[in-house]
């Protein structure tokens, strides 16, 4: 916010606040964050528990995975926030002593100047400050300010259900009487606190103070930059878990029992990866798009611009990559490795990768074609040289990389990469590379009936891919223009 805007903060606020005072002596409801606080108590909370990996792992499984609108709440985000925060003082207790320690001084930082000196004029019993964040927070950072000893409104321990159910007018209205919140005067910096602002006699809606924070975009987790800012949840679903953690697991299984064990082992590998390739992803974005006339990149990007990739990818790739080679040891799917020597070539793998992609970030862009077929084939061959794949599994992945790169080229070209049917493509290779492979003399198909049969039943669900997705299209459009219709 600039030095004129400002100034004009602090005079409309004192102005009306001096209207409010020689009218009445109403209470002045205040909401906190991003009015008193110019910033975000609960994510500011949750962006500073430590180990960052533990509170990143639970604000993505509470905040990112659960469906939380289908509670039908009409303010369900304050229902995951509370479960979000609840989770993490029970699972990682000590922050609440840390948070006590550091709140304080993270309030005199992020303290609003323009509102607070406003309020300065007014007799602080007369001032109630109302969030829906928690009160331990709030209270710990008002500890040793002047704001301390002022009346909260707040989310406490263990709330009714019906305290998510309202807004700030219905709780204040429980609290206070309606009468008293009709004589007072409100101040928010949201409109989601419209009906308050409506029901007090002086409604008072000031600019949001401070930028908006995000506790995501301050704690690194595997696929999340992905997710969020290169891609989005559909992709990560489809090309990584569809595609990339079922095509290993067929490559590598020659029975059912091996087929259950990959299931549970390849996520891990795959991730493992994928944290080196969010890396890359970053780095492309951030650096390497600089030097390019039309980088492609995500309104989002910039949000992340201080997200701890480096080298928080670098401390979840190792974890998750030692864990998926020791219930390969456990499963005794490591032919010729013992659990040691494959975490130290995993590890060689990872590192490879990181310098391969660092090497393709800063290539011209008609270089990088002949690079990315290698960045794809870095995507199964750490895992081939783990888990011995199977023949037909070393062709399905030849096509599929082949397939990415085909894409990648029409693009770089400046053909219609997006119409080239990728599900189709990568099925006749694969067919292609199955004939030609019956012809070597050492392959039996009635030896991998199992593989085969498995691979195929795969490449024909990816094939009906775009015809389930369109007649889920269809469906919905038809259920739209009927609750239209009755409407």
């Amino acid at each position: 916010m600039s030095e004129t805007r400002d100034r004009l903060a602090r005079r409309d606020l004192e102005s009306a606040l001096c209207e409010r005072a020689s009218t009445d002596q109403g209470r002045v409801f205040v909401d906190f964050d991003h009015t008193v606080f110019s910033c975000n108590s609960t994510e500011l909370f949750i962006a500073s528990c430590k180990p960052a990996f533990m509170a990143a792992a639970i604000d993505f499984i509470v905040r990112d995975c659960v469906p939380w609108r289908l509670t039908g709440l009409p303010r369900w985000f304050r229902l995951r926030d509370y479960v979000c925060v609840a989770l993490i003082v029970l699972l990682m207790p000590w922050t609440l002593l840390a948070w006590r320690r550091n709140a304080p001084a993270l309030f005199a930082r992020h303290e609003s100047r323009v509102v607070l000196d406003g309020l300065s004029r007014l007799p602080a019993d007369r001032i109630v400050l109302v969030t829906f964040g928690m009160e331990f927070i709030v209270r710990d950072l008002l500890r040793g300010s002047r704001w301390e000893a002022v009346p909260r409104v707040a989310t406490p321990w263990l709330p009714g259900l019906g305290h998510f159910r309202q807004g700030k007018l219905g709780l204040l209205t429980t609290l206070f009487g309606r009468e008293e919140v009709a004589a007072s005067t409100a101040i928010s910096d949201s409109l989601d606190d419209r009906d308050l602002l409506s029901a007090a006699r002086h409604g008072i809606l000031i600019e949001p103070q401070g930028e908006e924070f995000r506790a995501s975009e301050r704690l690194y987790f595997p696929l999340r930059y992905t997710i969020r800012a290169k891609y989005n949840l559909s992709y990560a679903i489809d090309q990584i878990l569809l595609v990339d953690v079922l095509l290993l697991v067929l490559a590598v299984s020659t029975s059912l029992h091996e087929v259950a064990w990959a299931l549970l082992i390849m996520p891990f590998f795959v991730i493992s990866l994928m944290a080196v390739y969010e890396m890359g992803y970053f780095e492309n974005d951030m650096v390497a798009s600089r030097s390019e006339a039309k980088p492609t990149l995500s309104p989002e990007m910039e949000r992340f611009r201080d997200y701890p990739i480096f080298p928080s990818a670098w401390f979840w790739a190792a974890g998750l990559g030692a864990a998926g080679c020791a219930l390969a040891s456990f499963a005794d799917l490591l032919p010729s490795l013992d659990m040691f020597a494959a975490m130290a070539s995993w590890a060689i793998s990872l590192l490879l990768l990181r310098v391969l992609f660092f090497i393709y970030n800063r290539q011209d862009v008609q270089s990088r074609v002949f690079i990315y077929p290698v960045l794809q084939l870095m995507k199964y061959l750490p895992v081939f040289f783990l888990l011995r794949p199977t023949e037909v599994g070393v062709v399905l992945a030849l096509a599929q990389v082949t397939t990415m790169w085909a894409i990648y080229t029409t693009y770089r070209l400046g053909g219609r990469h997006k119409t080239l049917k990728k599900e189709a493509f990568r099925t006749t290779l694969w067919g292609v590379g199955l004939c030609l492979l019956a012809t070597t003399g050492v392959f039996s198909f009635s030896e991998n009936l199992l593989p085969v049969g498995l691979m195929l039943v795969w490449c024909l669900a990816r094939l009906s891919k775009s015809r389930v997705l369109d007649m889920a299209r269809r469906y919905r459009q038809r259920d739209l223009g009927s609750a239209a219709s009755s409407a």
